[in-house]
C-alpha cells in the first residue's frame, strides 16, 4: 500500500492592511526574445490580483506595446523592469528602461492611442542620464479593479 500526502496548493498572495497586494518586479534583459516572459507575469499578477479576464487581456496587450516601444529604444546590454502593485480599488503596472533615443510615439499615433484605450491611466517620462547619452524611460498605466 502506497502512501500520499497532500499538501495544500499556494494561493493568491493575501492583501496587505489596507487593501494593497505584495508587489511583484521583473527585470529581464531588454530582448523582444523576453516579451512572453512579460506577457505571462502580466497575465498571473493580475488574475491573482482580481483583474476580470477582459482586464488581464487588456493589460497584456498594453504591456507588450509599451515594453516593444521601449525594448526598441533600448541601450544595449540593459534590462527592462516591470514592477505590478495590485489593490482593492487599482491595479499599477510600472515599465521602466535605459533608452537611447527617444521613443515616445506622438499622443495621436496607433501605438499610443491603443495603449490609452486599454488602461484606465498611461503616463510617460524620461530622465536623462549624466552622460547625455541614455535616459531613463519609465511608462505607468493603470486600470480600475472590478467592485
Amino acid at each position: 500500500m502506497t502512501q500520499t500526502a497532500s499538501r495544500p496548493m499556494p494561493s493568491a498572495p493575501e492583501p496587505e492592511p489596507g487593501g494593497a497586494a505584495i508587489p511583484t518586479t521583473l527585470s529581464v534583459p531588454a530582448l523582444h526574445a523576453q516579451l512572453p516572459v512579460i506577457r505571462m507575469l502580466t497575465e498571473v499578477v493580475a488574475m491573482h490580483s482580481g483583474c476580470t479576464l477582459d482586464q488581464v487581456s487588456d493589460l497584456k496587450l498594453a504591456v507588450d506595446q509599451i515594453c516593444t516601444l521601449l525594448i526598441d529604444a533600448a541601450a544595449p546590454a540593459t534590462e527592462i523592469t516591470c514592477r505590478f502593485h495590485g489593490g482593492r480599488e487599482v491595479f499599477d503596472i510600472e515599465v521602466t528602461a535605459t533608452t537611447v533615443r527617444s521613443w515616445r510615439p506622438e499622443p495621436d499615433s496607433l501605438d499610443w492611442r491603443i495603449v490609452e484605450l486599454l488602461a484606465d491611466t498611461v503616463s510617460a517620462s524620461e530622465t536623462p542620464a549624466p552622460n547625455g547619452e541614455t535616459a531613463e524611460s519609465t511608462v505607468k498605466l493603470s486600470i480600475g479593479m472590478p467592485t
